[in-house]
């Protein structure tokens, strides 16, 4: 019931979370997520500190499944992106 409240409360960020956790945690078996809905409430989290959840799609549809570049795409749209 939670998750449905945070989803509904939160809108685009949602939809952009929805689908970066698809691509961590269904498509890649993301380890750093235990389950699709703890990525999630770390990408809402996330986007609401700053983080650039939309860049971070692009980033990570380009990266595939490839570690460093999952990092790479966490350091360049991250709470802690270079600006």
């Amino acid at each position: 019931m939670m998750l449905l409240v945070l989803l509904l409360g939160c809108g685009k960020a949602a939809t952009t979370c929805d689908a970066v956790c698809e691509h961590l945690v269904l498509e890649c078996g993301y380890e750093a997520f235990p389950s699709f809905d703890s990525c999630l409430q770390g990408c809402v989290y996330e986007e609401e500190l700053g983080a650039d959840m939309g860049g971070e799609l692009g980033c990570l549809e380009k990266a595939g499944c490839d570690t460093f570049g999952i990092l790479e795409c966490e350091r360049k749209f991250g709470v802690q992106a270079d600006d």
